[in-house]
This record gives C-alpha cells, sequence and structure tokens, in this order.
C-alpha cells in the first residue's frame, strides 16, 4: 500500500531551467552559491539561474571532484588530466597533467601550497606557484581519500612479479603502509572514505561489497561485516550527516549508524534514484545529485510524504486512534488503519459508502463511522466487528464525547445529544440547525452552528449564545488547550475564550491568513491554512511554521494529532512530521549581493562609489541573496537615505531596482533582504552615487542666459512679424484665387447659357404653344427655369455634392433630349458604393465636357446619338467620372469649325484654369484625361474624358 515515505523534495528541474541530468559533484561556497559538476561542465547556481564556466583550453567537458583549498579555491579536473580552480569569476587552468593521468580520473587533494595528484603512475605534488613535479610515491593509485592533512591511498604494485594491493597513509611527504589484501584477483571499484575517527575501504568481490574500517589512531583494520541492503550495490561516495553513515548508491541513499564495529541500518531513501553526491546548505536543505535524473532538494527529512497505491478511492475521512495509531476512510467504503507510518489492516464497510466523519471512542474501543447519506455504523475494533446501525450518527460534522455514557453528536441540520450511545441510546435534539464544530471544557460543552455559537451547561443542557462585539460568530474548528477555547472563526480570525471572556487570539499570525482548523495538544495550539501549519504554544508563546520552504508543500486543511507526530492528509497521501526537535528549522538569509550596476542602460562594474556627470542620471541596480527558491522567499528592502524616510518593499521574485532621471546631488542606496521565517536581515555594501550639477546652473552661464533670452525676445518679435506678413499675403492670395475662380465660375455659366441653347430652348416652348401642346411646353419651360435657377445657385459655391452635381447634369440632358428630338440616348451609372450626399466635386464641373459631347461629338451625327455618364470608386479612394459618346471625334469636329472658331470652347478653357488653380492652390489632385475612341476599322467612333479626382 506504500509506495513509498521519502522526504519532501523539489526536482530542480521544474524550479529552475536545469542545464543538464548527469551530474557528479555538489559543493557550497562561503558565499553560498551552489556548485555542479556535470557532463556538460561545471555550473554555479544562485538561486535563480545558472552560469557555465569553461575555458578555452578544455579538453572535456565533464568536471569533477569539487573541493575547496584552504583559500575557500573551488578546484576541479578532467579525464584528460587538466586541473582547474575558478578565480575572478571565471575558470583557469592549473596543470594539464595528461602525461601523468594516462587518461585516468585522478583523486587530487588541494593543499596551501601544492596539488597533489594521485595517478596510475604515482603520487606527485605539484608546486602552486613553480609548478615543479615532485614525485612522493611509485605505484598505481586507484582510489584516495584525505582527511585534513592525512591522505589515505590504495595503490597496486608489482614486487617479485606479484601484484600488491595495499593501503597506504600519508603525512606531508612521507608514506606508511597500513595494510594489504592478498588477493589472486585484481580488486575491482576499490575506494576509500576518511572522517574524523574511522577510514573506510570497499571493494568489490564476486560475492559482492567488502567492507573495511581502519583505526586512524592505531593503523587497525577491522573486516566489516557488510549490510545485506548494499551487498551487491553500485557504492559512489560514503557521506557522514550528523554521526550517520549515508551510502549513495545506484539504488538511492542508505543511511547507517556504526558502532562497535557495525554497521545498523536506519532508512532507504530515492530508492528509485542513482545519487552521486548529497550538499546540506546553510538552510538546513538536502541537495541530492543523480547520475540520469537531475538534482533534487530537500528542505525537511523529517517530512516525508507517503503515496497512497492500490486503491481507486480518496481519503474522505482520518480520526487518531490509541498512540501513534490513526485510520482513513474513504470514499468507496474502504477503513485503512496506520501504526506510524505503516498500514496495518484494511476493513471494507458493506458495499460503497462515501466515509464523511470518523470518531473513536477510547474507553469502549469504538469507531463511529458516519457516511454521506442515510447510514451509519460501529466498528469494534477489538473484533472488527461492523454493526449498522442507520442514521443514527449519518451525516455527521462533528463529535464531541461529554462523559463515557454521553455523546454530542452534531450534522448537517440538528445538534444532538445521545446518552447510552452503543447501547439503547436515548436523543435529546438541542438545536435545529447545521452544526460546524464543538468542544467540551469541564462542565461546558461548546457548539458551533452556522447561525452563531453557543455553550450548554452538560448537566441541564441549558444554553447560551457567546456574542463577538455584540455580533453572533461563525466558527469553522473550535480547540481545547488546557482551560482556554480557542476559536477559528469565518469573519473575525482567531478568538480565544478564557474565563468567561472572548477576544482576539494574541497570535501574531499573518495578516489575511484564512484559519481553516484547530487541533489542541497539551499546551500546544496547532492552526492549519492555506499557507502552511502553525505551531503555538500557549505558555512561552512561541509560534513556529511550516510551509512549502519546509517542504510541506501542501495548503493544509484536516490534519491529525497525534502522540509522536503530525499527520496531514491529502486524497492520495499524506504527510508525516515528527513532533521531535528537528521539525522546525531555523533559517539563515545569504549575503545580499549588488551584482550589477547600469547607467543609462549601460552596464558598467560594480564599485561602492561612482561619479557620474549630470546627463548620466538614470541609474538601474540588480541584485540577489543566494539559497534554495530565494526569490520565493526572500524579501527585499531598499533605501535611498537622500530620497526615503523609510524602507521601501521591493516585491517577491523581483530582483532589480530602477531610479529614472536623478537630479544632481549624492545618493546613497542602501539594500536588506530577509528570509520569510528568519529573524534578522542582512545588508548589502552601500553604493554612493554623484550626480554633478550641469553647467547651466553655474552663475556664469546666468548671464550668458540673460543675454541669449533678450536676442531670442528680439528674434522672436521679428519671425512673429514676418509671420503676419506671411499670413497676410496668403490670405490676399486666397483672396484672389476664389475671386478667379468665382470669375471663372460666372464665365463657366455664361458659356453654358450660351444664346444657342437658350434661342433653341425658347423655340422649342414657342412650338409648344403654337402646336397647342400647353401641357408639354409648361413642363418644359418648368423643367428649363430649374436648370436655370440650379445653375445660379450652384455657380455662388466652389464645391458642390456629387449628387447635385449628377442631379444639375440629367436635368440638363433632358432639356437637351428635346433639342435633338428625342434622337439622343443617354444613361448615368453610379456606384453602389458612392455615398453621392457626402462627396463634394467642384460646382458644375461636368457640365461642360458634357456640351461638348453633345456640340461637338454628337450633334453633327444623324443618328444613334449615345452618351454614358459614369461615376465610380477607383483604387486609393478616388472617385472617376468618365463622360463617354459615340459621336463623330475630335478630329472630324475640328474640320467642321468655321475659320473663325479653330480654338477651344471657352468653358473648357475655364475648366482647365479651376483644375490648374485646385492642383497648384488648393492643392487638390484633379485629373482631366481626354481619349479618342476607334471602332475595329480604326474609323472614329466617339470621345471618352476621364476626370478623376479625391474624394473628401
Amino acid at each position: 500500500m506504500l509506495l513509498g515515505q521519502n522526504p519532501t523534495h523539489s526536482y530542480l528541474q521544474n524550479i529552475s531551467s536545469l542545464p543538464d541530468t548527469e551530474f557528479y559533484d555538489i559543493v557550497e561556497d562561503q558565499e553560498n552559491y551552489i556548485w555542479l559538476a556535470a557532463n556538460k561542465g561545471l555550473y554555479r547556481y544562485n538561486g535563480k539561474d545558472y552560469k557555465l564556466f569553461i575555458h578555452p583550453e578544455q579538453k572535456s567537458n565533464s568536471l569533477f571532484q569539487l573541493k575547496f583549498d584552504t583559500d575557500n579555491k573551488l578546484w576541479c579536473n578532467n579525464i584528460y588530466g587538466q586541473l582547474f580552480y575558478v578565480e575572478n569569476d571565471s575558470l583557469k587552468l592549473f596543470y594539464d597533467a595528461s602525461k601523468l593521468v594516462k587518461g585516468q580520473l585522478a583523486p587530487y587533494t588541494a593543499h596551501k601550497d601544492y596539488i597533489r595528484l594521485f595517478t596510475v603512475t604515482g603520487v606527485y605534488d605539484i608546486g602552486l606557484t613553480t609548478k615543479k613535479i615532485n614525485k612522493l610515491f611509485n605505484g598505481m593509485c586507484i582510489s584516495s581519500s584525505t582527511f585534513k592533512e592525512t591522505n589515505y591511498t590504495f595503490a597496486i604494485s608489482f614486487e617479485d612479479n606479484l601484484e600488491r594491493h595495499r593501503i597506504y597513509k600519508l603525512n606531508k611527504n612521507k608514506s606508511e603502509k597500513i595494510f594489504e589484501i592478498t588477493s589472486t584477483k585484481r580488486i575491482q571499484s576499490p575506494k576509500l572514505f576518511a572522517f574524523n575517527t574511522n577510514v573506510f575501504f570497499t571493494h568489490k568481490s564476486v560475492n559482492g561489497n567488502v567492507l573495511y574500517s581502519i583505526n586512524k589512531v592505531n593503523n587497525n583494520v577491522t573486516k566489516l561485516k557488510t549490510p545485506s541492503q548494499i551487498q551487491h550495490e553500485i557504492i559512489y561516495n560514503l557521506l557522514n550527516f550528523n554521526d550517520e553513515y549515508w551510502f549513495l548508491t545506484s539504488s538511492g541513499v542508505f543511511i547507517y549508524t556504526f558502532k562497535s564495529e557495525f554497521f545498523t541500518f536506519k532508512e532507504q531513501l530515492f530508492k528509485t534514484e542513482s545519487i552521486t553526491d548529497v550538499q546540506k546548505d546553510f538552510n538546513n536543505n538536502y541537495w541530492f545529485t543523480t547520475l540520469d535524473n537531475g538534482v533534487f532538494v530537500s528542505p525537511n527529512l523529517n517530512i516525508r510524504r507517503v503515496e497512497l497505491s492500490s486503491i481507486e478511492s480518496k481519503i474522505t475521512a482520518s480520526a487518531t486512534l490509541q498512540n501513534n495509531h490513526f485510520v482513513f476512510g474513504t470514499n468507496n467504503g474502504k477503513l485503512l488503519f496506520y501504526n506510524l507510518n505503516h498500514l496495518i489492516k484494511t476493513l471494507q464497510l458493506p458495499g460503497k459508502k462515501i466515509i464523511g466523519k470518523l470518531h473513536f471512542d477510547k474507553k469502549n474501543e469504538q469507531l463511529i463511522v458516519s457516511i454521506n447519506a442515510s447510514e451509519s455504523f460501529v466498528i469494534d475494533l477489538k473484533t472488527d466487528k461492523i454493526t449498522d446501525v442507520n442514521n443514527q450518527f449519518s451525516v455527521a460534522k462533528t463529535f464531541s464525547k461529554i462523559d463515557d455514557k454521553t455523546l454530542f453528536y452534531g450534522n448537517y441540520r440538528q445538534g444532538i445529544v445521545y446518552k447510552n450511545a452503543f447501547d439503547n441510546p436515548k436523543k435529546q435534539i438541542l438545536k435545529e440547525s447545521r452544526v460546524k464544530a464543538s468542544v467540551v471544557l469541564g462542565n461546558t460543552l461548546f457548539v458551533s452552528y452556522i447561525n452563531g455559537l453557543y455553550k450548554y451547561n452538560t448537566k441541564t443542557f441549558t444554553s447560551e449564545e457567546i456574542k463577538f462585539n455584540s455580533s453572533g460568530l461563525m466558527v469553522n474548528s473550535i480547540a481545547n488547550t488546557n482551560g482556554i477555547i480557542w476559536l477559528a472563526t469565518q469573519h473575525n480570525g482567531l478568538l480565544k475564550y478564557e474565563n468567561n471572556t472572548l477576544k482576539p487570539s494574541g497570535i501574531n499570525l499573518p495578516d489575511n491568513l484564512q484559519t481553516n482548523t484547530i487541533h489542541s495538544d497539551g499546551f500546544v495550539l496547532w492552526i492549519s491554512t492555506d499557507s502552511g501549519l502553525f505551531q503555538y504554544h500557549t505558555k512561552t508563546h512561541q509560534l513556529q511554521s511550516l510551509n512549502t520552504q519546509d517542504g510541506l508543500n501542501t495548503a493544509v486543511n484536516d490534519f491529525l494529532v497525534l502522540q509522536n507526530q503530525i499527520i496531514v492528509s491529502l486524497p492520495k497521501a499524506f504527510y508525516t512530521l515528527p513532533k521531535a526537535s528537528g521539525l522546525f528549522k531555523t533559517f539563515k538569509t545569504a549575503k545580499v549581493k549588488i551584482e550589477g550596476v547600469s547607467i543609462n542602460n549601460r552596464d558598467t562594474l560594480v564599485a561602492n562609489n561612482y561619479k557620474l556627470p549630470h546627463d548620466f542620471n538614470k541609474i538601474g541596480l540588480t541584485f540577489n541573496s543566494n539559497g534554495f527558491q530565494s526569490s520565493k522567499h526572500v524579501n527585499y528592502h531598499y533605501r535611498v537615505k537622500q530620497l526615503d524616510t523609510s524602507w521601501q518593499n521591493i516585491p517577491l521574485n523581483t530582483h532589480f531596482v530602477n531610479f529614472n532621471g536623478l537630479a544632481s546631488g549624492t545618493y546613497t542606496f542602501e539594500l536588506k533582504a530577509q528570509n520569510i521565517s528568519s529573524k534578522n536581515p542582512v545588508s548589502a555594501t552601500p553604493i554612493t552615487f554623484v550626480i554633478a550639477k550641469p553647467f547651466w546652473e553655474t552663475y556664469w552661464f546666468y548671464g550668458l542666459v540673460l543675454v541669449s533670452i533678450i536676442g531670442l525676445v528680439w528674434l522672436y518679435f521679428r519671425w512673429r512679424l514676418q509671420q503676419k506678413e506671411q499670413q497676410r499675403i496668403a490670405e490676399i492670395d486666397k483672396i484672389l484665387i476664389d475671386k478667379k475662380i468665382t470669375n471663372l465660375r460666372l464665365e463657366n455659366l455664361r458659356s453654358q447659357m450660351n444664346p444657342h441653347f437658350i434661342f433653341n430652348a425658347l423655340n422649342s416652348i414657342q412650338d409648344y404653344i403654337i402646336s397647342n401642346e400647353k401641357e408639354l411646353a409648361s413642363s418644359y419651360l418648368v423643367k428649363f427655369s430649374r436648370l436655370i435657377r440650379m445653375y445660379l445657385d450652384y455657380s455662388q459655391q466652389n464645391e458642390i455634392t456629387l449628387e447635385e452635381e449628377l442631379n444639375a447634369l440629367k436635368l440638363y440632358l433632358e432639356l437637351e433630349k428635346v433639342r435633338f428630338e428625342d434622337e439622343l440616348e443617354y444613361r448615368i451609372s453610379i456606384d453602389n458604393q458612392l455615398k453621392t450626399k457626402q462627396i463634394k466635386v467642384p460646382s458644375l464641373f461636368i457640365q461642360p465636357y458634357v456640351e461638348n459631347a453633345l456640340k461637338h461629338g454628337l450633334l453633327h451625327k444623324l443618328n444613334n446619338r449615345k452618351l454614358h455618364i459614369e461615376a465610380k470608386i477607383v483604387q486609393q479612394n478616388k472617385l472617376q467620372i468618365t463622360v463617354e459618346d459615340n459621336g463623330i471625334g475630335r478630329e472630324q469636329s475640328e474640320t467642321l469649325k468655321r475659320p473663325n472658331q479653330q480654338h477651344k470652347p471657352f468653358a473648357t478653357k475655364a475648366n482647365e484654369e479651376r483644375v490648374h488653380l485646385y492642383k497648384n492652390k488648393l492643392k487638390r489632385d484633379i485629373a482631366i484625361t481626354t481619349n479618342d475612341l476607334y471602332d475595329e476599322n480604326d474609323v472614329a467612333a466617339g470621345t471618352k474624358v476621364i476626370i478623376t479626382t479625391p474624394i473628401h
């Protein structure tokens, strides 16, 4: 039923973009950077991102064996034989020992004056300054380990044609043989691990791993009994944490205690992982590196998450039994019984029931099982007999034992007291209302209903409502700690009821925190919230918390308080929290460091003081406090002494501050950081910015400014006079243009109203009168008068609508049709997209071109006279008007003119002048194109005039 009981942990690749999956070593430096030796190289992690350290002469990407020397300088090497160190934020090549190591990864130790290298050709000391090589030992060194200044190495040598397997102890320049393994076969995978009191040696044999212990004082060697758990495991490393030995293997971590030359197994962690190294950081987070699954971090080894398997259901209820026993109820009628974290038995109720509430009666050893329906059961835990008690305890919300014979039970609609609850129960209803929670203190029963909190005398069951500030309370959870009643309310936070007085709890919980459930544990009050779990000691008033930073990666709703641990249940898992001293950690804040300074958006070197010109006043600063998930758990505050009277808060996960446009002056930027669970902040080194005054704030500049102002005022007034003169000239030009356009329009009108047209119109009217066709004469006269009125009206306007222009044109053509004795067929086509009532055109602009078509094109044609006028939208939102006739053409028309008429008609000339004025003075792009039309025999077939003008 248990999939695993690993400590809570987070995979680093889920928190940040982990650059590799194969890792070999991990260390933490003095500034709390995490260094990772990986297959792809050396990485440094600051809690936010990774920096890769490479060297241009590096022969292999993979780096191993991270070590600090006496000056805390970080060293590493590769299989090729190159030794590197980190200095000035870059990777430096110290020595290429490829000729010595022969392609084997060589152990080494970093000392004050030299590097000691253990190779298959011997042990060599390489001087740090001279890089001079001194061979200290001759032999094939396969493994070594160092504690302080003492080295232990396993070497193979050949003497008398025999292969010798020996362990040597090296102090400075002296070597001492302390152990020899007699074997006819070469030792496989030998490894040495040196600690404070013991040195361990292990190697593989045909029967599995062999273990030896070497006493550091007398060099005595003892062959140990290899623990069965690691008998056949691949051992990568052996570490010591808190006097426990951790074997890092291909099947996770095996933890043992070692006493009297014997390893005692404690537990196995992460059994599916190949763990290569473990680092405990400054906040007691454990970092685990793996060979194929990246890095994961456990914030608290004491908090375990137990996954449930083999059940197709969810946990819906829980209850504390005796000692460290507890039980879970599920949504399919199963009861899971645990002792500590181990499932000891399972009971199945009849049918699949959703278990809603469990209550354990210690005296009778009876378990009440309330179903979220009209059912309930009582289980005798001595015999596991299940008794169906129908709806006696169904849909329960709370149980409280008043005495050995009396039980309070509250459900979704009633508060009920049972006398002899398990044998001939007698029922008394206290109140008809939904019950939320209950608790008993002495002779008083406290019950929270949905409409208020009441206390009852357990002898008479008389009630009294408890109010807060004269208002009723909605209480979600109640707990009793040695005479104090604690109330988790819906709207008033956490309250306490003591000595018949209700008041705020006095517990300094974070603001706007909703309390879910509270439980008592002697003098301790446990408080669950969406932000984790809090422990409050009612005597010492000490408040401690567990949250995501501790590995409790869930909102805590319901939980159980056992004798030795806390159980936090989830639908498919549960957390176990031991109540031992190691549960709560003391958090520290890593040194906060200003990592970058930008001036006017350009990065610059970080310094303590800056002197800047006046226009270098846009300042940006980036900073960080290292540590696991520091972005989520470290608050930053800054202050600029010259600007701020108090510290300014920086939002979580924000690592920069920008100042735009600082005035001249001196500014001192101060920064502090504090882990949300730590007590004291840490401060960064202040940075001072001195921004010089601009030259225009100097006295000599003021005189220059005064002279310049006087000069500018004079220039301004001169410019204004010129502007007014230009404006006056422009106005005169506009008046002249308007006058000229008006004259042209009047000339155009006169040309349109030519005597010939008027004479013909009047003759037509006279003919109608003589012929006694009074109605035709009247109609013709009306149309003629309307046309004359239109021309007189439109000639007074520079622009009219396209609709007005076309209406006048249509009326004109109707009159001309009479003149042509109905031998004229005309058609006016208008694009549906045209908004003729809104589009403006020059007044009476089209008519001259229509008149030309009639007078010079169609008049001389005897029959089949056709005229087509079309208005449409063309590209770039322009209006195109086409006047097309099927007349005799311009060339033949010219030959028919009288000698004194060999010039353009006046109306056409007037329109051309109007086009010129519109283009050059009024900036309207009007284009007129005249095309001659021909039939298939190249005979003149008419004329086509195209007028294009912008729509406005």
